[in-house]
């Protein structure tokens, strides 16, 4: 495995095909597990989410990256000849709670910044449109309410507002797509891995995006029956990007060295 040093000097493509290929035959090895593992960690989402404000805020912020953290973990022990045998190893990603939170927290912050700026340009027509729906407005204005939604929501500019604001949280995405790995493979602390993470994206973006893209297109066309496909597209995402993050770091190699919290290299 690769030393931060390394990480931050050198330079490592990513093949999407060889991140999908090497993701599925990661995850096949185990598919039940990770199939039973993602359907709990929707049923306690939304558990959580039953909660007002503060369930689906726990839901975002921790319960959700931390299954996603306790499959990564899994995924590179299995990547590295390790079985997964006990399913209660889903729940290891807990372990790196605070971390997870911070970096998580910051995520979100950043593309609620992006969303706020696309409201900015908005504000008059918002501010209007609550105008009109108050009180009895509701009922008496639905024509003028139908047309400023319309001139709202269809403008061309509202629509390149939002082109950009979609460019800009895939942008997010991607150059974070590591962050939780680097905590839980590296044992870095939030903010640090968040950068390294950005690093070493910045140096393979444009195939990264492509990763994503294609997922995405996997994951929306999986969902197409029932959302069935689901649990095998979503399995697939974590193999992939987790095989993205072995080519770039080989931590699917064995060490001579080992890792402190820190992520510095120790004798």
């Amino acid at each position: 495995m690769k030393s931060i040093a390394e990480l931050e000097s050198g330079r490592s493509s990513i093949s999407v095909g060889q991140a999908i290929s090497d993701g599925w035959a990661l995850i096949a090895k185990h598919l039940g597990y990770y199939i039973l593992g993602g359907i709990l960690a929707v049923l306690i989402g939304v558990a959580a989410g039953l909660i007002p404000f503060v369930g689906s805020l726990a839901n975002n912020l921790i319960i959700s990256p931390c299954f996603m953290a306790g499959a990564i973990y899994i995924t590179w022990r299995v990547s590295r000849g390790i079985p997964w045998t006990d399913f209660g190893e889903i729940f290891k990603g807990f372990n790196y709670l605070s971390q997870i939170m911070v970096s998580s927290l910051i995520q979100m912050a950043v593309i609620i910044f992006f969303a706020v700026l696309l409201l900015f340009n908005l504000i008059p027509q918002i501010i209007d449109l609550f105008t009109l729906t108050q009180g009895q407005g509701a009922y008496q204005n639905q024509a003028e309410i139908q047309a400023l939604a319309r001139s709202m929501f269809l403008s061309g500019k509202v629509i390149l507002l939002f082109a950009l604001f979609i460019i800009a949280a895939l942008l997010v995405s991607v150059i974070w797509a590591f962050k939780v790995h680097f905590i839980v493979i590296y044992k870095m602390e939030a903010w640090p891995a968040m950068e390294l993470s950005r690093k070493v994206t910045m140096k393979n973006l444009f195939p990264l995006i492509g990763l994503f893209i294609l997922l995405g297109i996997i994951i929306i066309i999986s969902a197409l029956p029932c959302g069935i496909g689901l649990l095998f597209s979503l399995p697939l995402s974590i193999g992939a990007l987790y095989s993205a993050f072995a080519q770039i770091t080989d931590c699917n190699q064995p060490d001579e060295v080992e890792l402190d919290y820190t992520g510095e290299r120790t004798v």
